[in-house]
């Protein structure tokens, strides 16, 4: 009987190894990573106590324009509110900031839409001013491989990424440059601050 007992049991641990290794696999952590171009909104805005700042857009990673499901964003570093998202990537993206204040009431920035044209592998961070007024210096939304320097003749744009990109100067009197093609690994020349002091605030693709 004994004997018997334990050939029964042997069958019974192999069947039951067999049926472990047909089960599907479950599925890979990876699989489900969101997938784009990384997105890190700045904007600089004073608020009121208990006021609440969110980024919110045409995607459905930015609430789909439902002031619901926009992403909320920190005042760690406030005046300057923050926070990350993942948007899809190659295709243009519109966006706004709103104020939920804490009665639940909405106040939506002033202007147009912005707007974003993400690329994969160019991570975006913008440099935003909460626009309360017509003419508020609006976005800095070229890619971070970007950069600048400035003097009051020149202001030189250095295109890092690895594609070209077509870019402006914003000013801090809310105008902007002329658009210009920047080649990959290029340097472009835009108009510096003058003698006004009229400083460039961020760089914008167009």
């Amino acid at each position: 009987m004994h004997s018997t007992k334990s050939r029964r049991l042997g069958v019974t641990a192999a069947a039951l190894a067999a049926a472990v290794l047909s089960w599907p696999a479950a599925p890979s952590a990876v699989a489900n990573t969101p997938t784009g171009s990384p997105i890190r909104f700045q904007v600089t805005t004073t608020t009121q106590w208990g006021d609440q700042v969110f980024a919110v857009g045409s995607v459905a990673a930015l609430g789909s324009w439902d002031p619901a499901r926009a992403v909320p964003l920190d005042a760690h570093g406030y005046p300057q509110w923050a926070a990350g998202a993942v948007v899809p990537s190659d295709s243009p993206v519109e966006y706004k900031y709103l104020v939920k204040g804490a009665d639940g009431t909405i106040t939506w920035e002033d202007g147009a839409n912005r707007l974003m044209q993400p690329r994969a592998g160019a991570p975006v961070t913008t440099r935003d001013t909460f626009r309360l007024t017509p003419g508020t210096p609006a976005s800095g939304i070229a890619p971070t491989c970007i950069t600048w320097s400035e003097t009051w003749r020149y202001t030189s744009v250095h295109n890092g990424c690895g594609s070209a990109y077509d870019l402006r100067v914003l000013y801090r009197d809310g105008s902007s440059s002329t658009c210009r093609p920047v080649a990959a690994a290029a340097t472009a020349t835009f108009a510096g601050y003058g003698p006004y002091e009229n400083r460039p605030v961020a760089l914008d693709h167009c």
